[in-house]
């Protein structure tokens, strides 16, 4: 049974991933030269600095969402030699492969924030080896989770091709983000304004696209299962055909409907459209502005990626607990 702590992993996980692998990105695209300049007096020259001001903050924070995480997971499972197997096991499951993802994108994490930091002297190739091998775990902890619940064929409601990439995009979404609410609170967001609109167009879009294959999720699920249609329906069927209504109209639809749908996508959405219309602006007022609503649309993501974890969680498990045995 997956209790509420595998729920936090889950999102936790993703998020900390998520963020991650946005961070790694946005190094790879930053100004080379002040960079590469940076690496070599370990960034404490002006033209540098303020990329360590941006990195540093968000490197420490998907560190202790990913840790948090990591936590959730091991209070659920109780035991230190279940999660040591992990770590000795061969990667024959996704659980073995996501344990690894996962702790190896904390350690490539952990080494970048050390280099952001100056501790030490590394070459600029180097430097973007570490960026592109970051990029690259994080993709796979971002990808496992929805790998993970959609190999589990006895819920009905996980098992099929839809799940692994609706887990990505919002795992991509909630990184955008922490990454955001962390420029705001940095006051890195006024000075990468045009990168953070970037941003900020790029999530609109995992937002289109999460609504989208949320749709896709529950159709392809009714109408694999029958639909409405009641003769000849298998114990499987009744089971993916409960859980879909409970998502809709049933113990789910309030996180659903309320939580996913319009705080996580509609509010974020109409929130991230006027700031993605603005004009990078000197006035500190209308600065300020753009960054509370900056928050504000990065705080209704993540209440919407922990939504849609839970959600799918307890429609999954529903029919399951439900049998009377």
């Amino acid at each position: 049974m997956f209790s509420e702590l595998v729920v936090a992993y889950l999102f936790l996980g993703g998020t900390g991933a998520g963020a991650l692998l946005l961070a790694a990105v946005l190094m790879l695209l930053a100004d080379e030269r002040a960079v590469s300049r940076g690496v070599v007096v370990r960034f404490r020259d002006n033209g540098s600095a303020a990329y360590r001001r941006l990195f540093v903050p968000i490197l420490v924070a998907s560190l202790v969402v990913l840790v948090l995480g990591a936590l959730c997971l091991a209070a659920d499972v109780g035991r230190l030699d279940r999660i040591l197997l992990l770590a000795v096991s061969s990667p024959s499951n996704y659980l073995v492969v996501g344990f690894w993802a996962l702790l190896l994108c904390g350690t490539l994490a952990a080494a970048m924030l050390l280099v952001w930091l100056g501790v030490p002297s590394v070459a600029p190739p180097l430097f973007r080896a570490l960026a592109v091998l970051l990029a690259a775990v994080s993709f796979v902890a971002v990808i496992y989770t929805g790998l993970l619940l959609s190999g589990m064929p006895s819920v009905p409601l996980w098992f099929g091709p839809w799940l692994p990439g609706l887990f990505a995009i919002s795992a991509l979404s909630c990184g955008v983000a922490l990454v955001g609410m962390v420029a705001v609170f940095s006051g890195m967001a006024t000075v990468f304004g045009r990168t953070m609109r970037q941003v900020v167009r790029a999530d609109m879009v995992l937002l289109a696209l999460e609504a989208v294959v949320v749709a896709l999720w529950l159709g392809a699920a009714w109408l694999e299962h029958g639909g409405s249609a009641s003769s000849g329906a298998t114990p499987t069927d009744a089971a993916a055909l409960a859980s879909v209504a409970s998502v809709l109209n049933g113990a789910c639809s309030l996180p659903f409907w309320g939580g996913l749908v319009l705080v996580g996508l509609v509010a974020p959405f109409a929130i991230e459209a006027v700031l993605a219309r603005c004009n990078a602006s000197k006035d500190v007022a209308e600065a300020s502005l753009a960054s509370r609503a900056l928050l504000a649309s990065a705080g209704c993501v993540l209440v919407g990626g922990a939504c849609l974890r839970a959600v799918v969680v307890a429609a999954g498990m529903l029919p399951v607990v439900s049998v009377p045995f």
